[in-house]
């Protein structure tokens, strides 16, 4: 890192406030930072690149403090050596840096899924009967994308702009293209060509996938049809309607000595060693969209592929270690029709205050063109009964020195103002000095008697 950029980020990135940024490029090898003891030994830190991804998920500054408050636990035992203990400090002082993260932003959650209500109104609203849209929620946490990244099995897929998961449209795609595929192998006779047509259109397929791919075995069923052929349908992103949070979760399988020599004896000399990746806890609702992308408008292909697409959700799963339980989810029609109608609230709501503030625009604007038309003594007649109690009874007190249209105004209201008539008729009862001095104003104007 630049010492210009260290200084404006800080030296482990903590202050970044794009978990995205600080995984794509912020990420610590796991050979970082290379140093050399006193006798001439390469050191790594391996806890570095771990606590890399540590930092995005949820609850990472505590998890990070317990990890600082661990080395120097262990640093401080009686027979580690002055190496270690300096080693163990440095990472201590590291794992404490990256605990001051600046991504913690609840909004950002709330703004992501409003976007992507917002999103699927216009989609459904644009693509009219072209379009399909699956709203699934996760059962198991999910494993997506975790070979994309600097740190080996530790990757995710992060929204660029909010620091959010999601899942890539080619994942869905290629999960929807699977439960086909299975399907395909299933079936025999006039059914299999049938659905070896649908595949072909839906999916599309390459030369390779007559080659050395899954498609071999069905090379037969294609006639005279071009190997490569474009799918009719696209795979959009799948992005989520509600809460998204991002976990540790570890797998506890790493015996290094065992793999390195095969003994099993090994197995009762060395502790497992975790290997920590990130994953999005369950809960999260994501919504899938499917579209026809011109070549060719069969509604009815929208329907398989949702069939198959719902179907390697619900049975096959989605992202890394499905077998294991993950990645797969529960269908949930009536979330999209409430989140539709939760839209469309809400582009009324804001319709109607657009509306109300352009017609107060111009009314404001009206009354601000009819006024400047009034003579200044209209004016003053419009203007002095929105004055309160006190204020009219100090410019009555001041009327000597006001304007003539002021004075011809404040005794015109004086004449036909019910309520200014009253108060005129009180002073002259309880204020006479106040009584004087408008009366004084008066016969100055030669203006008519007041009542």
């Amino acid at each position: 890192m630049a010492g210009d950029v260290a200084e404006l980020i800080g030296q482990g990135a903590q202050k970044v406030e794009n978990r995205s940024l600080l995984l794509d490029k912020f990420a610590f090898h796991k050979r970082w930072p290379i140093e050399i003891d006193s006798h001439g030994n390469e050191i790594k830190w391996d806890e570095a690149s771990r606590w890399s991804f540590m930092r995005v998920a949820e609850g990472a500054s505590d998890l990070l403090h317990h990890e600082a408050g661990a080395k120097r636990y262990r640093a401080g035992g009686s027979n580690v050596g002055i190496d270690n203990r300096e080693r163990m400090l440095a990472e201590a002082e590291l794992a404490e840096s990256l605990a001051k993260i600046s991504w913690d932003n609840k909004e950002l959650s709330a703004l992501r899924a409003r976007h992507t209500r917002r999103f699927l109104n216009l989609f459904r609203n644009h693509f009219a009967e072209r379009n399909s849209v699956i709203i699934a929620q996760l059962e198991g946490r999910l494993a997506i994308n975790l070979a994309d990244s600097l740190i080996q099995n530790a990757g995710i897929c992060l929204d660029r702009l909010f620091g959010l998961p999601y899942i890539p449209g080619s994942a869905v795609k290629g999960v929807c293209r699977h439960a086909a595929l299975e399907e395909l192998k299933a079936t025999s006779g006039n059914a299999r060509n049938e659905l070896f047509d649908l595949f072909h259109t839906v999916f599309g397929t390459s030369d390779n996938d007559f080659t050395n791919g899954p498609l071999r075995p069905f090379k037969h069923l294609l006639a005279n049809r071009p190997e490569n052929q474009k799918g009719a349908i696209a795979f959009l992103p799948a992005y989520p309607v509600n809460e998204a949070r991002v976990v540790v979760d570890l797998t506890n399988v790493h015996y290094p000595d065992y793999y390195r020599t095969g003994r099993t004896e090994e197995l009762s000399n060395e502790r497992p060693r975790p290997n920590s990746f990130p994953a999005v806890e369950t809960g999260v609702q994501f919504a899938f969209c499917l579209v026809l992308n011109g070549i060719n408008d069969d509604k009815e292909l929208l329907n398989h592929a949702k069939r198959w697409l719902e179907q390697a959700l619900m049975v096959r799963g989605m992202g890394a270690k499905t077998a294991s339980g993950y990645g797969w989810f529960s269908l949930h029609p009536e979330v999209l029709q409430q989140l539709l109608e939760e839209e469309r609230r809400e582009a009324e709501a804001q319709a109607a205050k657009l509306n109300a503030e352009v017609e107060a625009k111009a009314k404001a604007e009206a009354m601000e063109k009819r006024r400047a038309s009034l003579t200044p003594e209209e004016l003053a007649f419009e203007t002095l009964p929105q004055l309160g109690e006190e204020a009219f009874a100090a410019f009555a007190r001041n009327l000597a020195i006001k304007s003539e249209p002021e004075q011809r105004a404040f005794l015109r209201l004086l004449r036909e103002h019910k309520e200014k008539r009253d108060r005129w008729k009180t002073w002259k009862k309880k204020k006479p000095d106040l009584a004087a001095i408008i009366e004084a104003v008066r016969q100055k104007l030669n203006a008519p008697a007041l009542p």
